[in-house]
């Protein structure tokens, strides 16, 4: 891929909310009580939301930066970069692509851009661009240790020093620790992670990683490679005191804080008539995971290999193992592909995609009998038919990493429940001052589409829920932002990029406004209808990431009901 640099002038750009005062915002928080979240008001009060409104009647921001005060330098893996066009769609000044599909980029990026350059390397998807130098406005050089500020943790610091915790060594955590530093917190951060590993990126796992394209250590998360915080990794998350404000570890150890940032994540999920113990029944959800599965393969000298779930992990798994030159079999319990996430339309073009390169794509089909022999898995489906195989991965998905919460007074019904700011919610309704949760364990309310709470579970989520999660803990539920964000995220199927901007599994009708699902090369809008009129709550692009670009803006708004919406193809 070439990747020429431009030295094209960049327009003025101001990085933060009209009003916005970059610097220290203080932290003040709030202490608990069993039953009370604000003392003012005794009766329990409802989650904050708000009722649905047509986009244009209010403002819509992206995400806001920090800025920064000194130029940067970026530079691109080309070997790593697939041309998903993130990277334009966070920094239009300093990255483009072009009409002929290449990227272009400025090596230089002054000082008034430098904050939009460093969002662009945190929202790569490959982690292909590395960024230099900077200097955030509040918190001093990137991965400079502030002076004077030892690493501690013990309960002596607590007279002097505020501690925020971060639940969660993820990308989400990670996210929200760094905009604390950006923000000015200067008391004690600590990070509680129960892998082993510093944060990294989890979509290559079933990919480049299972491939061999990538090892461990180049997934590393680039944009804070060092962060004055306490990492406690391979620690094991309890329980919460939430009115008494403090984790619950293994061994009994108790973790005090002034203020939480819950950033768990999900779990993989299991099937529990699949064999428990088979070396040859593995999911993908994390680098042991992967790890496990790379290394089992191998041992088994797997050459078939079963994949269930129909979702992106088992999708792009199937794209990895037929890449190795192994049979691969995808049992799939609803059709088409990727139905709930991209509709039936444009998944069945997903399936046409995935059998043209030699997947045998079962659909509608349950496994009714699992049988491991020792030197191969022997598996009945519903419809009656027999699989014999090396090997089965798991790819159905994720469940809320909850568990340690059950017992603390918050709401963890499919995740941890959010008011629009972030703020996690407790039992009785109230939102928690001093807690806040981000990326794929929270459910919020996403005002730009309804009041309905949702997980998404996606990178460039965890990037923004973490940056917006941190910015809410420091303000209090009185003064933080509603969170709003437009949900993007990507795939790759066989050579054949898949973009979207917004919730497509929102949309009830799908208009084809760019190229043609024959061509397998399109752009579809999703809409629904509302009482404002048709909604655009999605875009998804086969292979046109420059043409996607232009409809992130539109996610959101209402379109004049006069506008027919028939889909072509």
């Amino acid at each position: 891929m070439n990747h020429p640099h431009t030295g094209h002038r960049a327009e003025h750009f101001h990085p933060t909310a009209p009003g916005h005062r970059p610097g220290v915002v203080p932290f003040v928080p709030q202490q608990a009580q069993p039953g009370v979240v604000n003392p003012a008001r005794s009766a329990p009060a409802e989650l904050p939301v708000a009722a649905p409104v047509p986009a244009e009647s209010f403002d819509l921001p992206r995400p806001v930066l920090v800025p920064e005060d000194e130029p940067v330098r970026v530079s691109v893996d080309n070997n790593r970069c697939h041309i998903y066009g993130i990277c334009q769609q966070e920094a239009p000044e300093v990255f483009r692509i072009s009409g002929g599909g290449s990227l272009h980029y400025t090596r230089a990026v002054p000082e008034e851009f430098a904050a939009k350059a460093r969002q662009a390397v945190r929202c790569c998807p490959m982690q292909a661009i590395k960024i230099e130098g900077g200097r955030t406005r509040a918190s001093g050089s990137v991965g400079e240790r502030l002076p004077g500020r030892p690493l501690r943790s013990g309960a002596s610091t607590r007279a002097s020093r505020k501690r925020i915790v971060v639940a969660g060594a993820g990308l989400a955590g990670l996210s929200a620790a760094s905009r604390l530093r950006e923000r000015g917190f200067d008391g004690e951060l600590v990070i509680v992670g129960e892998e082993a590993h510093r944060p990294y990126s989890r979509p290559p796992l079933s990919k480049q990683f299972l491939s061999g394209e990538l090892e461990a250590e180049q997934m590393t998360f680039r944009a804070e490679e060092a962060l004055d915080a306490h990492w406690l990794l391979d620690t094991r998350l309890v329980g919460l005191d939430l009115y008494g404000s403090a984790l619950h570890l293994r061994g009994g150890e108790r973790l005090p804080f002034e203020g939480l940032v819950v950033a768990t994540g999900v779990d993989a999920k299991r099937l529990p008539e699949a064999p428990l113990f088979s070396d040859r029944v593995r999911t993908i959800r994390t680098l042991e995971d992967a790890t496990a599965v790379r290394r089992a393969m191998n041992a088994a000298h797997a050459r078939h290999v079963v994949i269930l779930g129909g979702g992106f992990v088992g999708c792009e798994l199937a794209c990895t193992l037929r890449d190795r030159g192994l049979d691969v079999t995808l049992v799939v319990h609803s059709a088409p592909l990727l139905r709930r996430v991209l509709g039936e339309r444009v998944g069945t073009v997903v399936g046409d995609i995935q059998g043209r390169a030699g997947v045998d794509v079962r659909l509608g089909n349950r496994i009714t009998d699992w049988q491991d022999h020792g030197d191969g898995l022997r598996l009945r489906l519903d419809d009656g038919d027999v699989i014999d195989a090396d090997f089965v991965v798991l790819g159905l998905g994720g469940e809320p990493r909850t568990e340690w919460l059950r017992d603390s007074g918050l709401d963890v019904s499919d995740g941890v429940l959010c008011a629009p700011t972030c703020h996690a919610i407790d039992r009785w309704g109230r939102p928690t001052p001093h807690v806040v949760a981000a990326g794929d364990v929270a459910r919020w309310p996403n005002l730009r589409f309804d009041a309905v709470p949702r997980r998404t579970e996606h990178l460039i989520h965890a990037v923004e829920m973490g940056q917006h999660a941190a910015d809410a803990l420091l303000r209090g539920p009185d003064r933080a932002a509603r969170f709003a964000p437009v949900p993007r995220f990507w795939s790759e199927q066989h050579g054949t990029r898949i973009q979207a901007v917004g919730v497509p599994a929102l949309g009830t009708e799908v208009e084809i406004t760019e190229g043609s699902l024959r061509s397998e090369r399109f752009v579809a809008r999703y809409t629904r209808e509302t009482a404002h009129g048709p909604q655009i709550v999605a875009a998804v692009a086969f292979d046109m990431p420059l043409e996607l670009l232009e409809y992130r803006d539109q996610i959101g708004r209402s379109r004049p009901r006069s506008r027919a919406l028939n889909g072509r193809s």
